[in-house]
C-alpha cells in the first residue's frame, strides 16, 4: 500500500532527479527564476481551486494515505504542484532551449491577430460553459470547475505568447505530450492505490483508459499545457528583450525595472516590432550554416549569449569570405568592402576613450546605410546592421586586430617562427575569444559592469585559448589552404627546405607532393603548440560564472576534437571533420565528466 508521499518518492522524484542530471549543464539563473515564478503563481492560483473542489466533494483522500491537511488540501497535493512543475519544466528545457526565440516571432499582423483572438474567443465560451455546469452535487461539477478554472489563465497567457507557442508548436507539443503521459500513468497508479478518489456524484464516471477518469486525464493534460505555455510566455518576453535590446534595455536581474520590462515585452505584439532586426539575425544564421563546429558549440549557450556570438562570428565569416575571394574580377569589389569595414568600425567606436572602453546602456550609432547597400550583398549588409546593434558593449581593439589579421592574409605574409604565427593567431582567433568574454560580462553582470583593462587575467587567457584553437585550425587546413588559396601558415623554421616547400605550397599549390609523413609532422608540431596554450590557459574558465564553465569547456573540446581526426587518419586529410558520433561523445564527456573539476 502506497501513501501519497510514497507516490512522490517512488515515481515523481526519481524522474525529476534523472532530468536534473541530464539538464544540469543548461540550468542557469534564468531557468531557475522562470521555474520559481511559475511555481509561485501556480500555488497561489491552484490552492483556492483545490480547496473549493474538495470542499464540494469532487475529490477525497484516504486519511491514512496523507500526512497532513492544510485547509481542505493535503500537504502532498501542494507538493504535487511543485514537483509537477519541476518535472515539466526540466523536460521542456530539453525540448525548447535549442531554438532561438526570434525564430518564433510572427511579424504578420493579420495572422497574428487571428492566432491571438480565435482561441481566446473559444476559451471564453469554454469558461462560460464551465461556469454554467460547475454546479455542486451535479455530475458535471468537476469538469465544469476545471474548465472555469483553467480558461482565464490560458487566455491571459495566449494573449501574449499564443503566436510564439504556435510558431514552435512541434517542440512545444513534445514538451507537453511526454510529461502528460508519464503523469497520467502515475495518477492511474495513485487511483489504484486508493490514495485519492473522485466522487461519482460530481464526475461523469467516464474513463479514458484503464479506469482513469476523464476529468483526471483532462486536468493532467491541461495543467501540463499551462506549465509549458507559461514557460513560452517567459521565453517570448526574454526573447523580445535580447532581440530588441534598444527598445528593452534592461538585462536580466531580480529588480523591479527588469520585471516590469518583462511584462511589457510579454504583452507587446511581435508585429509591432521592427522586422528588419529579426531578418538580419536570420541572415546571420544563414551565413554560419556551413560552420559545423561553431554551430554545434553555439547551441550549448543560453539564448542571449548565443545570439551575440552568432552576430560576431557572422561578421568574421563574411569578412573572411571576402579575403578568400582571390578572383581577379572581384579584386576591386573586395577592396571596397574592406574599406567599408574599416569605416564602419571607425564610426561604431568613434566615441570610445580607449581600446577597451565599453558602454553599459544600449544605443545604436547613426549610420547612413545607403553606401553599404550598393556594395555589400544582402547577407553582408544584414551582418553589419546586426553588429551595429550590439557594439556598445564590445571593445574596439579586438575588431581592429581582426582586420589586421585579414591584412596579413591579403599581403601573403610569411611566418618565420612560432612568434610570427602567434601574432596572426591573436588577430584572427584570440580577438574572437576576447569578444566572447565581453559578451559574458555584459549578459551576466550588467548591473555591476566594470571597465576591464587589456592586461586583465581573464582577457589575457581568453586570447591564449583562441590562439591555441587557431593552431589546431591551421594544422587541419594545411592542404586546403595551399590548394585553394596558395597560402602557407607553417612557420618556415619548421621546414627542411624553405624555398622549395614554399614554392610547392604557395606557387604550385600541390601540398601532397610533400608527402604524407611531412604533412603529419607539421600538423603534429602545430598541435603540440596548441596543447601548450590550451593547458596554460584553460584554468581561467574558473573565473567565469559557474553555470558557463561546462559549456565553454565543452565548446573548446569540440574544436580540439579535430586533433584526434587529424592524428587518427592513415593519410593526411584534406580537411578533417568530426563525425556526429565522435562529436556527441565529446559533448557528453565535456558536459558531464571533464567539467566536474571546474564547477565543484
Amino acid at each position: 500500500m502506497l501513501s501519497y508521499m510514497d507516490i512522490h518518492r517512488t515515481y515523481t522524484l526519481p524522474a525529476i532527479g534523472i532530468l536534473t542530471l541530464i539538464t544540469l549543464p543548461f540550468i542557469n539563473r534564468w531557468e531557475m527564476s522562470k521555474t520559481a515564478f511559475i511555481t509561485a503563481v501556480a500555488l497561489l492560483y491552484t490552492t483556492p481551486c483545490y480547496n473549493y473542489s474538495i470542499f464540494n466533494g469532487a475529490r477525497s483522500y484516504s486519511p491514512e494515505r496523507v500526512s497532513a491537511i492544510v485547509g481542505n488540501v493535503p500537504v502532498e497535493e501542494h507538493l504535487s504542484v511543485v514537483l509537477q512543475i519541476a518535472l515539466i519544466s526540466l523536460w521542456a528545457l530539453l525540448c525548447l532551449r535549442w531554438r532561438l526565440p526570434f525564430l518564433n516571432f510572427n511579424h504578420d499582423e493579420r495572422s497574428y491577430q487571428l492566432i491571438r483572438w480565435i482561441p481566446i474567443l473559444f476559451l471564453s465560451v469554454v469558461m462560460a460553459v464551465g461556469f454554467k455546469i460547475a454546479v455542486p452535487e451535479q455530475k458535471t461539477f468537476y469538469l465544469g470547475s476545471i474548465m472555469c478554472w483553467a480558461s482565464p489563465v490560458i487566455m491571459l497567457m495566449w494573449y501574449g505568447a499564443g503566436n510564439y507557442f504556435v510558431r514552435n508548436i512541434k517542440l512545444s507539443s513534445v514538451a507537453i505530450a511526454i510529461p502528460t503521459l508519464y503523469l497520467l500513468w502515475v495518477n492511474r497508479i495513485a487511483l489504484k492505490e486508493n490514495v485519492w478518489h473522485l466522487n461519482k456524484t460530481t464526475s461523469l464516471s467516464v474513463t479514458v483508459t484503464n479506469g482513469l477518469p476523464l476529468e483526471e486525464a483532462l486536468f493532467t493534460f491541461i495543467t501540463t499545457t499551462m506549465v509549458v505555455l507559461a514557460g513560452n510566455c517567459y521565453d517570448k518576453a526574454y526573447g523580445m528583450i535580447v532581440t530588441f535590446s534598444l527598445i528593452f534595455p534592461h538585462q536580466f536581474s531580480l529588480s523591479w525595472k527588469f520585471i516590469s520590462q518583462m511584462y511589457k515585452a510579454f504583452e507587446t505584439s511581435e508585429y509591432s516590432m521592427p522586422s528588419i532586426i529579426t531578418e538580419d539575425l536570420k541572415r546571420c544564421i544563414k551565413v554560419l550554416d556551413t560552420s559545423n563546429i561553431f554551430g554545434t558549440s553555439n547551441y550549448l549557450f543560453h539564448i542571449a549569449t548565443r545570439l551575440d556570438l552568432i552576430i560576431i562570428y557572422a561578421i568574421g565569416r563574411i569578412t573572411d569570405n571576402v579575403i578568400d575571394d582571390t578572383s581577379i574580377s572581384n579584386a576591386e569589389k573586395r577592396k571596397l568592402k574592406l574599406k567599408l569595414a574599416y569605416n564602419f568600425l571607425k564610426l561604431q567606436f568613434a566615441d570610445r576613450k580607449s581600446d577597451y572602453d565599453v558602454k553599459s546602456k544600449p544605443h545604436e550609432v547613426d549610420i547612413d546605410w545607403t553606401q553599404y547597400e550598393s556594395i555589400l550583398t544582402d547577407d553582408e549588409l544584414s551582418s553589419f546592421r546586426a553588429l551595429s546593434r550590439i557594439t556598445f558593449f564590445l571593445p574596439r581593439k579586438p575588431f581592429e586586430e581582426i582586420l589586421e589579421g585579414f591584412d596579413m592574409d591579403m599581403s601573403d605574409t610569411l611566418y618565420r617562427n612560432e612568434n610570427d604565427l602567434l601574432t596572426y593567431n591573436k588577430n584572427v582567433a584570440g580577438s574572437f575569444a576576447a569578444l566572447f568574454i565581453y559578451v559574458v560580462i555584459y549578459r551576466y553582470n550588467i548591473d555591476k559592469y566594470e571597465f576591464i583593462e587589456k592586461d586583465d587575467f581573464l582577457i589575457k587567457k581568453s586570447y591564449q585559448i583562441g590562439n591555441g584553437l587557431q593552431f589546431v585550425n591551421i594544422a587541419r587546413d594545411i592542404v586546403i589552404d595551399s590548394e585553394k588559396l596558395g597560402r602557407c601558415y607553417i612557420p618556415t623554421e619548421f621546414m627542411d627546405d624553405e624555398i622549395e616547400e614554399l614554392r610547392i605550397l604557395c606557387k604550385e599549390k600541390n601540398p601532397r607532393s610533400l608527402g604524407n609523413k611531412k604533412l603529419q609532422r607539421y600538423a603534429k608540431t602545430l598541435i603540440k603548440i596548441a596543447d601548450k596554450h590550451q593547458f596554460e590557459a584553460v584554468d581561467a574558465i574558473k573565473c567565469l560564472p559557474r553555470e558557463l564553465r561546462p559549456l565553454i569547456l565543452t565548446s573548446i573540446e569540440i574544436y580540439r576534437g579535430l586533433i584526434y581526426c587529424i592524428q587518427s587518419c592513415p593519410s593526411f586529410p584534406n580537411k578533417a571533420k568530426i563525425s556526429k558520433l565522435h562529436k556527441s561523445m565529446i559533448i557528453l564527456k565535456g558536459l558531464y565528466i571533464q567539467s566536474i573539476k571546474y564547477v565543484v
